[in-house]
Parts: structure tokens; sequence; C-alpha cells
């Protein structure tokens, strides 16, 4: 555990880096045709680093989105709802 963060909140944060960074079709050439070595010479830590900086508007934007329309706030904690119900069926 990282400073108040949990395990999952790290592994979750992870995926929304990785998921950014699997964008970045450059990085991603590197990545499949070179050792792990190899590849954090490359792009990928520069753009490891890129998408926690993006990561972090992002969700400042998402976060302001939501607290200031009812409508966009009703809806996302509608797709949290349905997250947290499918997440007992899985």
């Amino acid at each position: 555990m990282t400073d108040n963060l949990a395990d999952a909140d790290m592994l979750n944060y992870a995926r929304t880096v990785a998921d950014k960074v699997g964008e970045n079709d450059r990085v991603m050439h590197q990545l499949r045709n070179n050792t792990p070595e190899q590849a954090f010479l490359g792009d990928f830590p520069q753009a490891v680093d890129d998408a926690v900086m993006g990561s972090s508007e992002a969700h400042q934007n998402q976060m302001l989105q939501i607290l200031s329309n009812p409508q966009v706030a009703q809806g996302f904690a509608r797709v949290v709802f349905d997250m947290l119900l499918n997440k007992g069926n899985a």
C-alpha cells in the first residue's frame, strides 16, 4: 500500500495509464519488437510520464463535469452502480 492508496487503487491507475500508453503506436511497436530492457531505453518511459500527466488533467476535467452537472452526475452514478452489481456476478 502506498500512502493511503490500496493495491487495487494502484492497479486501477496502472490500467488507466496502460490504456493511454497503448494508444501510442510507436511505443507499442517498440514494446512488441524489443526486450523489456531495450524498450525501457526507447520511448516507453516518456510515454508513461506523459500518460500520468495527461490522466491528471483528464480526471480533473471529468470531476468538474460530474460535480457541476446533476444529469452527468446521475449518469455517472448509474454507470458505477451497474459496474458494482456486475462485479458481484463476474
